[in-house]
């Protein structure tokens, strides 16, 4: 009796080591997968009003390419250092936003954005290149926001549109089709003051030559006053984190419609 009490026991003792041996190994394997997994930066929606939502845009380049390749090549500048050190690990950087935005978007159709570094010093500095980038990586449509680096260094106002005009150009020019980005919204009145006038003459560029623009502006400052984004924010961190959610509003901005555009 002793003897089968113990069988018993050790049995019961032996499935039990089993089970947890089990039940760590699963969760180690969980760990595994989750870290060797790419990680994608994920974001909470941002509002975007219909009054300030793309509508209705053409884009005969990329849709031709759509629908003869099942394919889409995005050209963009930038978007990768602001998101912070590990952003490329997820995600998190603007090209990669914006792809993961479009792919959702265009589920039948591969997507690539070819993100390269912006031009030059300045917005005068693009036009002359986007022929051999458009030949480099075969888009059929860019997504430039100028402005930036020109308030910075104070590139002269008829130069600034000069460029944007000498762009749209040689985006024509090169087969492709283009998306305006209005420039950023920045929570200060001094700043705002120098922005203003490249944002004028983006816009009328824009206009003249009817190109659509993504209003990227007015939608950084709604977002920032409805306390989606906290565009002032100081510290290190949070500013990374406001930079990667700010990406991912503006992609979200984008894709459905370039997605109804190339269907």
């Amino acid at each position: 009796m002793n003897t089968r009490r113990v069988s018993r026991t050790t049995t019961f003792a032996d499935l039990w080591r089993l089970a947890r041996r089990f039940a760590a190994w699963m969760l180690f394997s969980m760990i595994l997968v989750a870290f060797a997994a790419p990680r994608v930066w994920a974001d909470t929606p941002c509002p975007i009003p219909d009054a300030m939502a793309l509508h209705d845009i053409s884009l005969p380049a990329a849709r031709h390419e759509v629908a003869t390749e099942q394919r889409l090549i995005v050209l963009t500048f930038g978007g990768v250092r602001p998101a912070g050190a590990d952003a490329v690990g997820k995600g998190a950087t603007w090209p990669a936003r914006l792809q993961a935005a479009l792919s959702a978007a265009l589920p039948e159709t591969q997507v690539t954005v070819a993100n390269e570094a912006a031009p030059g010093k300045t917005s005068a500095d693009v036009p002359a290149a986007l022929p051999g980038l458009l030949a480099k990586t075969g888009a059929r449509l860019v997504i430039w926001g100028p402005g930036g680096r020109d308030v910075a260094a104070r590139l002269d106002l008829g130069a600034f549109q000069a460029a944007v005009n000498g762009g749209i150009e040689a985006v024509r020019h090169g087969g492709a089709d283009l998306i305006l980005l209005d420039t950023t919204f920045v929570p200060s009145p001094a700043r705002m003051v120098q922005i203003e006038p490249f944002r004028n003459r983006l816009l009328e560029a824009a206009a003249a030559n009817n190109v659509p623009v993504l209003r990227r502006h007015g939608l950084m400052r709604l977002w920032d006053e409805d306390g989606t984004l906290n565009l002032g924010a100081r510290d290190p961190a949070e500013r990374e984190t406001v930079v990667r959610h700010l990406f991912a509003c503006v992609a979200q901005g984008l894709a459905g419609a370039i997605a109804a555009a190339v269907r």
